[in-house]
């Protein structure tokens, strides 16, 4: 695996602008190589400040959309309609635009599965019945993945959030998903979230470790501890962020307050 590079940005302004103009860089670089591009986005306040950066962009002109594909790290499981899902707010946020001037199509945009149970179904449902919505949608995203990038599917890109407790993608301190090690498990169901709401979706470690290039994101003090622990060692459980890595690059891009207590 790639060695671990930390990039330190004087605030969140500077850190989220020159992020975006990273990825869209990124994406130039290998649409000049290859037919298409395959990038996995997350969700959570820094990822949707990049987005946006993204959107104005002048340097988003530059990219043939039409061979660029977007799939997610992890998802709420929720409604369509849910405010909270990652993928709705992205597209709020950046790529909704794309798809209205037909720079991007629909069918390159790889969603994670809605739960498609009733509100009333989910009130009444019990743990078991949980836990089987879960797996079937996991399959569901797992199919896609095979479908389109092979049984071994590897994104040319996985962009990644951190949070406060050190979780990244939905893989939890302590939880039990970060620790799974099956080179054919790509897709998790993770129930009892920590953090609300309770059901999501995941990939897996071993998914994650195969993209080319993974990128964490953080901003603010709340995660300069997160930030330290991760940077600290490897595949620690109580640190599920110290598990991620890109085949051939590992970046942690940072403000200056969230890299405050690196040595």
């Amino acid at each position: 695996m790639s060695e671990r590079q930390v990039i330190t940005y004087p605030d969140e302004k500077a850190l989220c602008e020159a992020t975006a103009a990273r990825i869209l860089l990124e994406l130039g670089d290998r649409l000049a190589g290859g037919p298409r591009v395959d990038v996995a986005l997350t969700g959570g306040r820094d990822a949707n400040e990049v987005y946006a950066a993204m959107a104005a962009s002048d340097l988003a002109r530059g990219i043939d959309w039409k061979r660029v594909h977007l799939w997610w790290s992890d998802e709420r499981f929720v409604s369509f309609e849910d405010a909270d899902r990652n993928a709705g707010q992205s597209r709020e946020a950046w790529f909704g635009d794309l798809i209205e001037r037909k720079l991007l199509p629909e069918s390159n945009i790889h969603e994670m599965p809605v739960d498609p149970r009733t509100p009333e179904q989910v009130a009444g449902a019990d743990n078991r019945a949980n836990e089987d919505a879960l797996t079937r949608a996991a399959a569901e995203y797992a199919h896609e993945l095979a479908h389109e990038l092979g049984e071994r599917p590897a994104f040319d890109l996985a962009v990644f959030g951190v949070g406060p407790d050190g979780h990244f993608a939905s893989l939890f301190p302590d939880h039990g998903e970060a620790e799974l090690d099956d080179e054919d498990l790509n897709v998790v169901g993770v129930n009892h979230s920590p953090k609300p709401p309770a059901m999501r979706l995941s990939l897996t470690v071993p998914c994650i470790r195969r993209s080319r290039k993974v990128w964490f994101l953080a901003s603010t003090p709340q995660k300069a501890q997160a930030v330290r622990n991760a940077l600290s060692g490897r595949n620690n459980p109580h640190v599920p962020s110290s598990y991620g890595e890109g085949r051939q690059e590992t970046l942690w891009l940072l403000d200056r307050q969230a890299a405050a207590l690196l040595s």
